[in-house]
């Protein structure tokens, strides 16, 4: 789980986003909603706000004073993360407060589970410590799927000796034979207990009570860059992330590389994930130190996060070039700190590596277009060029590979990417590329989709290659089809035509069970080869449905027009078919979304909604109509939203629908009003606004605005 972190100096914490749940009359309308100090009526700003002041009656009073203790929490609780001196918290993680049991859906069927471990006996095989999520975990392992009906609270007892009772909540994993307990505490001696009658899903009980000591690991505070290199889009990036572990906050310095110096330096940075303080003597003369400050990271407690530095919005890192980046934890010291060289760029470099030659690829990382005109340099360890070129207009270019090729930069005007040569250019630990296992013989099955209903018939195809693709004599398979609960369905021998080609159609019965079905193939090697494909209940749409309206506001006395663009999804036109609908007519009463809170038009005028039928439309040859409203709603001192719901109709009748929205305004101005003042006090009331423009209040020498009114 990656989220992102707040920086802490000298940034504030900005609580735009929450301006209007605050009490409008306690709002800096100069700051945009920023909340204003408690103890007098200015903001942090030192702007003046429109603050109550007149007397209500005992009714409103009451009233406000309630909504007035409300605001004034909310304001409260903002505080603290406005002040210039702290640095500005991420938001707070949430903790699970484990009282009861979790008890997920089955993923497999029970009565299956039950069949296949009838008469084994339960028993508890492994109890460790394990990771999950980046926390530690207790896992508790057993020899049968357990029931999951049963309370896990009432059987399993973990207890501290140095705290007792360790509270939280069992959760059964998937295949319902490991339970697992969250967020344990470190360095603590565990004892833990499973009571007998334990019940299983063949409903063997476990038949004596077993008890398990152990000690969790130590857990150090720590904290890292995520990645030894990263690529960051100019205009895409949203930070960089770290991992950390029970730290804080932490310093971090930035470093651009001087252009001059790049060679020098890639060639003494090896990229490490740490930079010494030896290390640092000779690299940090290359570069220039643009930006430092403090991050606030607030991970969860003992738990490894990765989280992301937010640099988007830092005015010296905006700037396309390469940065070096040291980071240590706040208030500590250290002869090594964390350190990680990133790049922020808009040339996208992937390169082919072959045993004599680099083919380079350039692409614009926002949009994905092709660069041309992109220099790309070959540089060895000790930073000399050894080749060199520029990219045509498909962005691409072919280079020699010297052998001691060690980095090659591609850069066009102030943009610069690189790619080193002699480590892993993408880090792939995390993600499953093992592919399908190796055969001698490889059976490659497609089919136009791997998605069908029940009774429908899947269509199959087959090559049969060697390990290294080539064409090998044609054999029968044998080939089992197997439902979603692992029952055998049928069994065929699959032949192959006279070129080698095999093709079969596999008709499903109506009532075919949904789910994952597999075919299992038998080529007489030992090592089965499998192919997936899902059975599920659900209706294709066939048709595709284009509704076009006005972008902008209708007049009134025009008749707001639809075009109509109606295919087939092969790419037909929807020639010929039948185009219903209906059309609603509502008030729009928040009619401008720059001004949220304000309400347009007379709100004592009636009548305004109405559903109206179409005539059914045909679309002409080529998929097209145009629809035309007619209007009835001249005199409407309100603007108004039309909203079309059409559907255009298969042969057999069946729509596809689509809504599209086209807004009326009556005239050029409108009166508006803010009625979340109203409830604040008669003060606001009287500053409450008549014009399309709301009053702002503005800076005076007195200790109170007073409201400008307008008409």
């Amino acid at each position: 789980m990656t989220r992102s972190v707040t920086q802490g100096i000298p940034t504030l914490v900005s609580v735009r986003n929450d301006r209007r749940a605050l009490c409008p009359a306690l709002a800096c309308e100069e700051c945009e909603g920023l909340p204003v100090q408690s103890d007098s009526n200015t903001c942090h700003h030192d702007c003046y706000i429109v603050a109550p002041s007149l007397p209500l009656p005992m009714s409103a009073t009451m009233f406000n004073k309630g909504l007035f203790l409300a605001c004034a929490l909310a304001l409260l609780s903002a505080c603290d993360s406005s002040s210039q001196d702290k640095p500005a918290p991420a938001a707070a993680p949430t903790t699970q407060a484990a009282v009861t049991d979790t008890k997920p859906k089955p993923a497999v069927d029970l009565a299956a589970l039950s069949k296949r471990y009838a008469g084994r006996e339960l028993t508890v095989i492994d109890v460790s410590e394990i990771q999950i999520d980046g926390a530690s975990a207790l896992s508790v392992s057993f020899s049968v799927p357990l029931d999951p009906e049963q309370k896990f609270g009432e059987k399993l007892h973990l207890v501290d000796s140095k705290n007792g009772k360790v509270d939280g909540a069992w959760e059964l994993s998937d295949n319902l034979m490991e339970l697992r307990l969250r967020h344990l505490e470190p360095q603590r001696k565990l004892v833990l207990t499973v009571d007998a009658g334990l019940q299983a899903v063949n409903k063997a009980t476990l038949a004596a009570e077993y008890i398990s000591r152990l000690e969790t690991r130590d857990l150090q505070a720590t904290v890292g860059f995520a990645s030894r290199g990263s690529l960051l889009p100019t205009r895409l990036a949203e930070g960089l992330p770290v991992i950390a572990l029970n730290v804080d906050k932490v310093d971090v310095e930035f470093f651009r590389v001087k252009p001059d110096s790049m060679p020098n330096f890639l060639a003494q940075w090896d990229g490490a994930s740490s930079l010494s303080s030896y290390s640092s003597e000779e690299l940090l003369p290359m570069a220039e130190l643009v930006y430092s400050g403090r991050f606030d990271l607030k991970p969860a407690r003992n738990t490894r996060e990765t989280l992301l530095l937010p640099i988007a919005g830092i005015k010296p890192l905006q700037q396309p070039g390469v940065y070096l980046a040291v980071m240590r934890a706040s208030g500590t010291y250290s002869y090594s700190q964390p350190a990680t060289l990133f790049t922020l760029s808009d040339i996208g470099l992937s390169i082919h590596r072959y045993s004599n030659r680099l083919d380079v690829f350039t692409q614009a990382l926002e949009g994905g277009k092709a660069l041309s005109d992109v220099s790309v340099d070959v540089y060895d360890d000790s930073g000399k060029v050894v080749a060199q070129g520029k990219t045509d207009s498909d962005g691409h270019t072919q280079l020699p590979l010297p052998a001691k090729a060690a980095v090659v930069l591609a850069h066009k005007d102030e943009q610069t990417s690189m790619l080193r040569l002699n480590s892993s250019a993408l880090d792939l630990a995390e993600f499953d590329i093992s592919g399908p296992q190796a055969h001698p013989l490889q059976f490659f099955i497609f089919g136009p989709r791997d998605l069908y209903r029940p009774g429908e018939t899947v269509l199959l195809n087959g090559l049969l290659r060697d390990s290294d693709g080539k064409n090998v004599k044609p054999q029968p398979i044998t080939v089992e089809v197997r439902r979603p609960d692992d029952q055998v369905s049928r069994k065929f021998v699959w032949e192959t035509d006279s070129s080698g080609f095999y093709q079969y159609q596999l008709q499903l019965a109506d009532e075919a069970p949904t789910g994952r079905w597999q075919l299992v193939f038998d080529l007489a090697d030992g090592k089965p080869q499998l192919y997936e494909f899902k059975v599920e209940d659900f209706l294709p749409e066939r048709l595709a449905l284009e509704l076009k309206g006005s972008d902008t506001p209708v007049a009134p006395a025009d008749n707001p027009e639809f075009d109509i663009t109606g295919r087939y999804l092969y790419g037909a036109p929807a020639s010929g078919n039948t185009l219903t609908g209906q059309v609603y007519v509502r008030p729009l009463r928040e009619a401008v979304p720059k001004l949220p809170g304000y309400q347009f038009g007379s709100i004592t005028e009636e009548d305004l909604k109405h559903d109206l039928e179409l005539e059914p439309v045909t679309l002409d040859a080529e998929g097209h109509s145009t629809l035309a409203v007619q209007s009835e709603w001249a005199q409407a001192k309100s603007p108004l939203q039309l909203i079309l719901q059409a559907s255009l109709q298969e042969s057999g009748g069946r729509p596809a629908g689509v809504r599209s929205p086209v807004v009326w305004c009556s005239r050029s101005g409108l009166p508006s009003t803010c009625p979340a003042c109203v409830r604040c006090s008669a003060a606001v009331q009287a500053a409450m606004t008549t014009t399309t423009k709301p009053t702002r209040a503005r800076r005076r020498p007195t200790a109170t605005a007073r409201p400008n009114l307008k008409s």
